[in-house]
């Protein structure tokens, strides 16, 4: 059988991508392969979203077996196969998540799609949904898959799409007729055709425009220059199911359709051998070209260097290493001189801040009472500390920021931007780990105490004015010496209240003076551990870059070297080796060639 040349010549093929590590061609062939052995003739109908693709495979099929409307969009396939009843199933991916892992579900054929939209919205790993219906359309094994749509919108979607192109048989592009085809949609055609070479171009929705026949024209220039040569069928779905309902011959021919699935019956599942033929053809030869250009790439490289381009290649390497071991002692030396500025500014910018708040605290027990504004004034202190460290804090972190960016400077020639990823700075909160700031002791001031210092002062009064009015013979208490000791002893406990207040005060600046000192050592402390922590973060990061691109000049010198050494007998066994693989891809080639004029045969 044919399909066992087809086999082996991809086999061949995958062979040769497997020895070369060509991955993404190796699976490619895989899935052509797989392909080759069955028996069906896949057809995917894509698009870009909004394009009628749905409403195309309803109307081939004269069945509503696809999602379709103004506010539906196709979120998973739908394939669409030949069944002697009708049947529909979701297709999911099992536990072992693989092809083989492959789990179905059969649903009811009239609600396919609420199942599927239920299924998407529930998050289940649908791969896709299936339908079989009795049709003569798709008797001779044509199998249709209805795609998402493509385009820089649904980018997923698009993925998915040209997952399952590389396995298709066939792809009937779907473009409406309202409007030429897009830049984008021919870019698609060029990436699916490199995949897929056979490829038809479908219009729907002629009866929406009467200048149909004027775009189809216009995308006929597009896609001849584009290079891409395919057949163009314009069509309406509407008409198409309209006439199947009626049954009217007529109007079916108005609908286009007749000669899409001609096409379908004859070119695509009547003629599933020369599109194999096609498929196999066009992707090995693509592999084989692949290949072809890598190993003649490499056949360029092994032409031995003359030694004057050794030499050449050996200095600059050796240059390069010198310009490193310079940059190197730069960004070190700059990096060793903004850590020193930062110990000595650090200190002094929270200093400077805590004078400021120092003063405050000077003025307002200039006039303030500290026993009756205590409790507001330590809530005020608190948080004028706490702005002062937050501040302090965010000047490091630009300054830190801009020390990164400065030593960065000296590498972004060579290495760009190589500024270091470090966590950010957190103002530390080193009001917990210092004393409590205690109240003036002399606070207090009893009322005994003050009647005694009242009664002091109006001793001395009565007993000065009384001897004055005796003189005028007068008793020693009369209404002057008492009055005068009443004066006297107010102001006695007046100037009492003063100075006492006038202690508070002193006390009150001195317990804030030392309370602030303390503070300013933990912030010190905090903020050296922090700038401590940056040398060596910084430090490392550029260290680390420094000693990868030493390494790489090292290896580059090394590797120089070694060529340099390498004997012209190993050269001249690879180039022979290569040579003989060029040959071997060549009657791969040939092969080919025999295959798209349809006369290899099986081995």
């Amino acid at each position: 059988m044919i399909e066992t040349a087809l086999v082996e010549l991809i086999d061949r093929a995958t062979a040769e991508c497997a020895e070369q590590r060509r991955a993404d061609l190796h699976n490619r062939l895989r899935q052509i392969r797989t392909r080759v052995l069955d028996p069906a003739q896949l057809v995917l109908v894509v698009g870009e979203s909004k394009q009628g693709k749905s409403e195309l495979v309803n109307a081939i099929v004269n069945a509503p077996v696809c999602a379709s409307g103004e506010d539906v969009r196709t979120v998973v396939p739908t394939l669409v196969r030949h069944a002697d009843e009708p049947t529909a199933m979701l297709v999911e991916h099992g536990p072992a998540n693989g092809p083989a892992a492959l789990e179905r579900h059969p649903v009811p054929i009239e609600h396919i799609r609420e199942q599927i939209d239920r299924a998407v919205e529930l998050g289940r790993p649908l791969t896709r949904g299936e339908v079989g219906l009795p049709r003569a359309v798709l008797e001779g094994g044509l199998v249709l898959m209805d795609t998402p749509g493509v385009g820089s919108v649904s980018s997923g979607l698009t993925a998915t799409t040209l997952a399952v192109a590389a396995e298709a048989d066939a792809l009937l592009m779907v473009s409406d007729a309202t409007q030429e085809l897009t830049t984008s949609e021919l870019s698609f055609l060029k990436q699916v055709t490199a995949l897929c070479p056979n490829v038809a171009v479908v219009q729907p929705k002629i009866d929406v425009t009467p200048h149909w026949r004027k775009v189809m024209e216009v995308n006929r220039k597009h896609l001849a220059n584009a290079g891409v040569t395919t057949k163009i069928f314009p069509v309406s779905s509407v008409v198409r199911m309209r006439a199947m309902q009626g049954k009217d011959s007529g109007l079916n021919a108005e609908s286009g359709f007749p000669a899409l699935i001609e096409y379908l019956r004859t070119e695509m599942a009547g003629q599933h051998e020369q599109l194999t033929r096609r498929l196999v053809a066009h992707n090995v030869a693509e592999a084989v070209s692949q290949l072809t250009t890598t190993l003649r790439a490499e056949l360029a490289a092994q032409n031995p260097r003359t030694a004057a381009e050794t030499l050449v290649e050996l200095e600059t390497a050796q240059r390069r290493a010198e310009d490193l071991r310079r940059m190197s002692s730069r960004w070190q030396k700059t990096l060793s001189d903004g850590i020193s500025e930062l110990f000595a500014d650090i200190e002094f910018d929270f200093r400077e801040r805590s004078w400021a708040v120092l003063h405050q605290v000077n003025e307002t027990f200039d006039e303030a009472d500290p026993k009756e504004v205590w409790d507001e004034f330590v809530d005020w202190l608190t948080d004028r500390l706490t702005e002062a460290i937050t501040e302090t804090f965010q000047w490091l972190e630009l300054r830190r920021e801009r020390l990164a960016e400065q030593v960065a400077d000296q590498l972004r020639r060579e290495h760009g931007d190589s500024v270091p990823d470090i966590e950010r700075l957190r103002a530390p909160n080193p009001l917990d780990d210092v004393p409590a700031l205690k109240p003036p002791k002399s606070a207090d001031y009893p009322g005994m105490d003050q009647v005694l210092t009242s009664l002091r002062g109006s001793y001395g009064g009565v007993l000065m004015f009384g001897l004055i009015t005796t003189m005028a013979g007068l008793p020693l208490m009369n209404v002057v010496s008492i009055s005068a000791g009443l004066l006297l002893g107010s102001k006695s406990l007046k100037e009492e209240k003063d100075s006492r207040l006038r202690r508070r005060q002193t006390e009150a600046r001195a317990s804030v003076q030392r309370y602030v000192e303390h503070v300013v050592f933990q912030v010190n402390k905090e903020a050296k551990d922090a700038i401590r922590a940056a040398h060596r973060a910084l430090h490392h990061h550029f260290t680390r870059i420094t000693e990868e691109a030493q390494m790489d000049v090292s290896r580059a010198i090394q590797d120089i070297k070694r060529s340099a050494e390498r004997s012209a007998v190993d050269r001249d066994a690879r180039a022979r080796e290569i040579k003989k693989k060029l040959e071997e891809l060549a009657v791969l080639r040939q092969r080919v060639g025999l295959l798209t004029q349809n006369r290899i045969t099986a081995a």
